[in-house]
């Protein structure tokens, strides 16, 4: 018989630090001075010897076509031990009360989710409410999701205080106390977690991600790449990643594309932060369609079914990074300026021709009344795009002054017309993501994907302001024709002086920011003393190259630290249809008013926003 656990919950604690929790720690023990059973008691084989159990392919498949074996057991048919409740009831008796929980779970379903989308509203809200009634945590599937909505509320109020919540505060208690007590928590949790279960579940790699997201707030970008690394190893061991593995009878539709849509959202973490931290990624290169999204959820029962699915955003940062991955230029060759421009011709011929209307770059706004959020998803996207683009030309800026002088006539035309295509997506960029920032309010935020792109942007222009041949003849455009060329039509506006009030300005937005975020901090500190040395230096012949060596442009930050149905993908030979096209999958109705209504806080919907 299981220990009853009390969920009454009050008070807080002291602050930890959040650890990431180690993928190797198990219940393992080894006896070497006898004879081992012919089966370890309590462990199964796909444990013991690190197999993926439901693959059709290892060793595992072979023992099954011999005699039945099972995979380790599931997080819900794990029970928690006697000598774990007590630390598990202490734990549950110190959390937050639930006026507390149940508003950052709101704002985060209304506010906050539509960013990474890694949940799904009406299931995660089924969960908790169903969590909220049950007596007895059975299991470990049961602290797996406390761990969750913990996880989801410490994240939720990182984007507190808001436009449309002023305060630090939530029910008398101030925001950093309610952190403390989440961190204290879950710090208490996830280890019991991982000692009785230490495969994983689809539940640990999400909150796992809702760690690393909140570092990456945070300004703790190794920190994320610690905690990504391990939701991708918890994700393999549990098969995210197979295209043919073996669902568990108890694995239903939705169930099914919940792996799905979290797998996809890995890809785009590993891809973009590999990408920015110059790592290799954890994730091969190669997305097939079988573990890609293929159902159409709408986000309420009042939309028509041909409205845009809003995941279709996440689809597509996904078939993006899946494109700069293989179009990346092979590491350690000569800077090929033609190389540059035949990728960005591929991209825009390719990817940026088949994008869907309602997020192309010359958009289809009908459904951005209905949709609140499909704006500022779309302009997420059009960040990552133009992210993407100045990856691709910044090389350029690499080269030496020597190197530069070396070159044949036509490639320095080239070069020319790298740094001007690089100039022009900077200035998109910071566009972009001006337009974001005003979208959700224009006030203090420690969203990453609003600072990092601020600062990354206004780099380049500033090491092109500091070379005399910059922006040089603007006149011509480019040589090129392309149906689709978000790049062409800037350059014949370039101006230095243009691109250093820009640089500026992302000064400004930045030392803004700076009130709440370190990230911002850091970045505003670093981008002024650019600015002074750019200012305060003669032009740079042909390159960067000598104020580069010169300059200290990095600061480490300290270590704690019109689319009906998802649509086929066909970029570079990838293609995917949707199975799913019956109507029992096509289109799935929820009414998030009725379940948000369920929570027992007291701030109505309309306060913190909706997706009505």
């Amino acid at each position: 018989m299981h220990t009853l656990l009390s969920k009454k919950a009050k008070g807080t604690s002291s602050e930890e630090d959040v650890q990431v929790p180690d993928s190797h720690s198990s219940p393992l023990s080894t006896n070497v001075a006898g004879f081992l059973p012919e089966k370890p008691r309590g462990l199964s084989l796909a444990e013991v010897f690190g197999y993926y159990g439901s693959s059709e392919f290892n060793i595992m498949a072979l023992v099954r076509k011999l005699v039945p074996e099972n995979d380790s057991p599931e997080a819900t048919d794990i029970p928690i031990s006697t000598e774990n409740s007590v630390e598990v009831r202490k734990t549950l008796d110190t959390m937050l009360s639930r006026p507390i929980l149940d508003f950052l779970v709101r704002y985060f379903v209304t506010t906050v989710n539509w960013i990474d989308q890694v949940l799904y509203p009406p299931w995660f809200l089924r969960q908790y409410q169903k969590w909220w009634k049950v007596d007895q945590l059975s299991s470990v599937a049961d602290l797996e999701f406390t761990i969750l909505f913990l996880r989801v509320c410490h994240y939720a109020s990182q984007f507190l205080p808001s436009p449309t919540y002023t305060i630090d505060s939530i029910k008398g208690v101030c925001l950093a106390d309610i952190r403390k007590s989440c961190e204290v928590a879950i710090n208490a949790l996830a280890p019991i977690c991982i000692r009785l279960d230490p495969r994983g579940s689809l539940i640990r790699v999400q909150h796992t991600a809702f760690a690393g997201l909140d570092s990456m707030c945070l300004g703790r970008m190794n920190a994320f790449w610690e905690q990504l690394s391990y939701a991708t190893r918890v994700a393999q061991q549990i098969g995210l990643h197979s295209e043919t593995m073996t669902w568990s009878s108890s694995a239903d539709e939705l169930d099914k594309e919940m792996r799905r849509r979290t797998f996809c959202n890995l890809y785009i973490w590993d891809s973009c932060l590999s990408k920015r931290l110059e790592r290799i990624p954890f994730l091969s290169d190669g997305l097939s369609a079988h573990v890609m999204p293929q159902m159409h959820l709408q986000p309420d029962i009042d939309v028509r079914a041909d409205a845009p699915d809003l995941f279709t955003e996440r689809v597509l940062r996904a078939q993006l990074a899946q494109f700069w991955r293989s179009h990346s230029p092979s590491k350690g060759l000569e800077y090929d300026p033609m190389g540059a421009e035949e990728r960005y011709e591929s991209f825009c011929s390719t990817f940026l021709a088949s994008m869907p209307s309602v997020f192309a770059l010359q958009p289809d706004k009908q459904w951005d009344e209905r949709l609140p959020t499909l704006p500022m998803q779309r302009q997420l996207l059009h960040i990552a795009i133009f992210e993407s683009l100045c990856w691709n030309f910044t090389p350029t800026l690499l080269q030496q002054a020597d190197q530069d002088r070396q070159l044949l006539g036509y490639k320095r035309i080239l070069i020319l017309h790298n740094k001007q295509a690089l100039a022009v997506a900077g200035l998109n960029l910071l566009q972009s993501v001006s337009a974001l920032h005003t979208m959700m309010g224009g006030s203090h935020t420690r969203f990453a994907s609003i600072i990092v792109p601020i600062f990354e942007a206004a780099v380049p222009l500033l090491c092109l302001c500091a070379d005399e041949s910059f922006p040089g003849d603007t006149g011509g455009g480019r040589s090129h024709t392309l149906k689709t060329d978000p790049l062409g039509a800037g350059i014949s506006h370039l101006s230095r002086a243009g691109c250093m009030q820009a640089a500026r300005d992302a000064l400004s937005r930045l030392q803004t920011l700076a009130e709440v975020s370190d990230l911002a901090e850091v970045g505003a500190q670093t981008l002024s003393r650019l600015i002074e040395r750019v200012n305060s230096s003669s032009p740079v012949v042909g390159t960067f190259g000598g104020l580069h060596r010169a300059a200290d442009a990095v600061v480490q930050l300290p270590e704690p630290w019109s689319c009906n149905q998802l649509q086929g993908y066909d970029v570079e030979g990838f293609q995917a249809q949707s199975p799913l096209n019956n109507d029992l999958y096509t289109n799935v109705n929820w009414n998030w008013e009725e379940m948000l209504e369920d929570l027992t806080g007291s701030i109505e919907v309309e306060e913190i926003g909706s997706y009505q």
